[in-house]
């Protein structure tokens, strides 16, 4: 190790003649678990007052509102039109959810008139939605089918409303609203994709008029058999339901071809955004005009309607008062909660998220949980069922230009007017014209070939585990689909945390040229062809910049080295895995005896072993191992080293396999035994001499981690020796530099006893520091050195030391001097010659 920078030895004169001195730092702090504690419990008293105000946000902008003519115009407009959207939509959805319409009445009231309270995006709008009342459906026919005659629809749903919102709520208030981000967006994708197609096979029964002949099923591909054998079936139903799916549908395409054409004219832009989305309301009310007009002097029973009519909804808000759940239904409905739940936030904060960002600010997800978690508590008050945000309404209230969350309100009143007002109206709405709006509403769920393209291109694999879970939900169930989908994502996650690409590293030179001129790539060929004759270049044949000064030479002191994964590294990841500079630059090997490996994501339990393994190997492979006549293991022997001429005759049905690196070495005599040639290779590798991992992409380790690097260290001391050393660069979490240092890293590498890394967990640091050998040097008049308590000690540091200049010139190091082994980046290593 005499070549190594760390080791280099210095004479007494060469001490008194130095004539540059740095203030050692060799008291570097090391964060500690009281300092986590503290961080935690620091400054109580203005934390929790922000807590709680952070509880209720609307006491920040709430005041400010009434001096905002803008914003009371904009929220008002808002809140009209989206009512008129929501009053039929939150009708269809409660007949998805298997309830009657006015359930989904309640449900858009109180979602509207709380959540505001509590909201900290001004675009969701919170309500009865297809996905979740589909859900709420399913799940209250499997519990009316499991325990017949026990509980009712209503109670189910609302009893799902309280559990799923208490749990919600209780999410948001302790502040755990990062578990929605182990929901990847495949699986949302996945999710809503299933469902829409369960969604529209479901209501297209229904939209023909044979809902009670198809029956219900669990699968959509079911569902879709069944409707396509009842056919024959079809009543005057189809009139009502076709038509209006078909206005719908070219209302439209012809209204966004209008809002497309007239993008740069914000008041016609407007007026048709408001013609779109008044489509609901003027389709629902021609239907309900033209049934009316068949059905009018007709005696009230249902039954006796050439078509199927919605039927008496009950005036007012029938079912306010504390709801108390019947006995026992908790525990039976309890193995439903976690998909409910699940939906209940998936949509409303990616929802809410996707428009933040688009809109130029940022929601608080524990804030949406605790919104949404209080928003259906409250709404057990009024007979609710589960509610969250409507992707269809949220973009609508976008596109009409809200301000603020006030907009809610206006629309919970107009809600609150049609449910006082409008319910004998209601009575004459024709099913089939539901069922036509929920068909059109929910197709615009469906994932577009676009997106789809898209995902195939940002990840194959995550393209994978959408289509696959489209499938599951459509052949199995929506729940099994959704749950495969998070699945595959938490899968996908651990397999990157679990198989880390990480890559032992070369350098390379990198130089900046000011001004360069870029030669196509045809030039570099025509100089080869041409075998160095001279070549015309015109203007036309280069790229320049717009500067006409160039440089014609580099200097060669301007290079720097960078370090890079190596391309033909037979341990390292292919292209597929990794990305590698470009192929013709000279990408060169580590110094001799230099070792270089850069560690990807935490290192952890998961995957230390992994990535151990590698370097381990790489060591062993690459590197001399310290006693050439050790006697090997038994795990070392390899197929192609056995000698078939012992074997006699049957030698020559045998041959070896391959042909050996080592057999391959020019200088070692062939007529060797093998163990000789094997020695002979072994000892023309070089030394060891640095092993250096990069841990600038490291967030984390933990003590399994730790101790892996102690077992490394131990176990390359077994194969090449003490003499080398372990070096670390990029350290960015200061717990990874408290592990690192208490396990003893950092300094030099002492010889580690086996019986004390057996019996302790994670090895003591070495008790003996790397200065413990610094000289000290004061002379007197005499040239001798004082006696120490009465002289002044300076320490000289054996090797480089990295520093760092402040702004007075004054030069300190980077790190502690007495862990000489962290370093800022990875060294050139210039120093380790031959």
């Amino acid at each position: 190790m005499s070549s190594s920078p760390y080791t280099q030895s210095f004479s007494q004169k060469d001490v008194e003649d130095s004539q540059i001195k740095i203030n050692a730092y060799e008291n570097e702090y090391i964060v500690n678990s009281v300092d986590y504690t503290k961080n935690i419990f620091k400054e109580p008293i203005p934390r929790i007052s922000s807590y709680v105000k952070n509880l209720f946000p609307f006491i920040d902008w709430l005041p400010h509102y009434p001096f905002h003519l803008n914003w009371l115009v904009s929220d008002f407009i808002t809140g009209v039109t989206v009512a008129i959207v929501l009053v039929p939509q939150s009708m269809s959805y409660a007949k998805v959810a298997g309830l009657s319409p006015e359930f989904g009445l309640y449900s858009g009231f109180v979602g509207l008139v709380f959540y505001f309270l509590f909201a900290t995006s001004r675009e969701i709008c919170i309500g009865p939605v297809a996905v979740l009342s589909m859900e709420v459906g399913k799940i209250i026919t499997r519990v009316q089918n499991k325990y017949p005659g026990e509980y009712t629809g209503p109670e189910i749903a609302t009893t799902l409303a309280l559990i799923c919102g208490g749990i919600v709520m209780g999410i948001g208030l302790l502040r755990l609203g990062f578990i929605v981000e182990f929901i990847s967006l495949p699986a949302i994708l996945a999710f809503t994709t299933g469902s829409a197609f369960n969604i529209v096979t479901g209501q297209l029964a229904g939209l023909m008029g044979f809902k009670k002949q198809a029956g219900k099923h669990n699968s959509t591909y079911q569902t879709m058999i069944a409707f396509l054998q009842h056919l024959p079936d079809t009543t005057v139903d189809a009139a009502f339901g076709l038509v209006a799916l078909f206005v719908l549908t070219v209302w439209q395409l012809f209204t966004e071809y209008m809002i497309r054409r007239t993008k740069h004219d914000k008041k016609k832009n407007l007026m048709w955004i408001y013609i779109l989305n008044l489509r609901f309301a003027i389709v629902i009310i021609l239907s309900t005009c033209i049934s009316f007009g068949i059905i009018r002097y007709r005696p009230r029973v249902p039954s006796s309607y050439p078509y199927s009519v919605i039927g008496v909804i009950p005036s007012g808000l029938k079912h306010v008062g504390r709801f108390i759940p019947p006995p026992g239904i908790a525990s039976k409905i309890a193995s439903e909660i976690p998909i409910c739940t699940i939906v209940l936030v998936l949509e409303h904060i990616s929802i809410s998220k996707s428009f933040a960002r688009l809109n130029g600010y940022r929601v608080n997800p524990n804030q949406e949980f605790v919104a949404i978690g209080f928003t259906n508590l409250i709404g057990t008050f009024f007979g609710a069922y589960p509610a969250t945000g409507s992707f269809s309404r949220t973009a609508l209230s976008a596109k009409c230009g809200v301000k603020t969350p006030v907009k809610a309100a206006f629309s919970g009143v107009c809600v609150l007017l049609a449910i006082y007002e409008f319910t004998d109206a209601f009575y004459y709405i024709p099913n089939a014209t539901l069922c036509a709006i929920i068909i059109h509403c929910v197709v615009g769920l469906l994932a577009s070939y676009k997106i789809t393209t898209k995902l195939y291109m940002f990840s194959p694999v995550d393209f994978i585990i959408f289509i696959v879970g489209v499938f599951v939900a459509v052949f199995a169930t929506i729940e099994e689909g959704i749950y495969f989908a998070i699945c595959a994502s938490c899968a996908q996650a651990l397999w990157r945390l679990c198989i880390p690409n990480g890559a032992f590293l070369g350098r390379v030179k990198v130089g900046k040229v000011k001004n360069p001129v870029l030669v196509p790539s045809t030039y570099n060929e025509k100089v080869s062809e041409t075998s160095g004759s001279e070549i015309s270049i015109t203007m036309d044949d280069c790229y320049k910049s717009s500067n006409n000064e160039y440089t014609r030479s580099i200097n060669s002191d301007n290079y720097v080295y960078k370090w890079v994964p190596l391309p033909k590294d037979d341990f390292n990841p292919s292209k597929i895995h990794a990305i590698f500079v470009n192929g013709q630059i000279n990408i060169e090997q580590p110094p001799t005896g230099v070792l270089v490996y850069r560690l990807t994501e935490s290192f952890i339990y998961t995957n230390c072993s992994y990535q151990i393994d590698q370097i381990i190997q790489k060591v062993r492979e690459s590197f001399r191992p310290f006693n050439s006549d050790r006697e090997r293991l038994w795990c070392e022997y390899k197929w192609h080293e056995l000698d078939w001429s012992k074997f006699g005759k049957v030698s020559k049905y045998f041959k070896r396999s391959h042909v050996t690196e080592e057999e391959q070495l020019e200088t070692i005599d062939d007529d060797q035994d093998f163990q000789t040639r094997r020695k002979a290779y072994e000892e023309s590798k070089p030394k060891l001499r640095v092993l250096h991992l990069d841990f600038s992409q490291v967030i984390g380790v933990d003590a399994t981690s730790i101790q892996s690097l102690i077992d490394l260290q131990f176990t390359i001391n077994n194969h090449v020796g003490t003499d080398w050393e372990l070096h670390f660069s990029g350290i960015i979490n200061p717990w990874v530099l408290r592990g690192l240092i208490h396990g003893g890293f950092g300094k030099p590498n002492d010889e580690i006893d086996r019986n004390h890394l057996e019996n302790n967990f994670i090895a003591q640091a070495t008790k003996d520091s790397f200065l413990s050998k610094l000289i000290p040097f004061k002379k007197n008049n005499n040239d001798e050195i004082d006696d120490v308590e009465n002289r002044k000690i300076e320490e000289f540091f054996n090797g480089e030391l990295e520093i760092g200049i402040n702004d007075n010139g004054a030069m300190y190091p980077l790190y502690s001097t007495e862990y000489p082994y962290f370093h800022l980046e990875i060294p050139s290593y210039s120093d380790y010659t031959d």
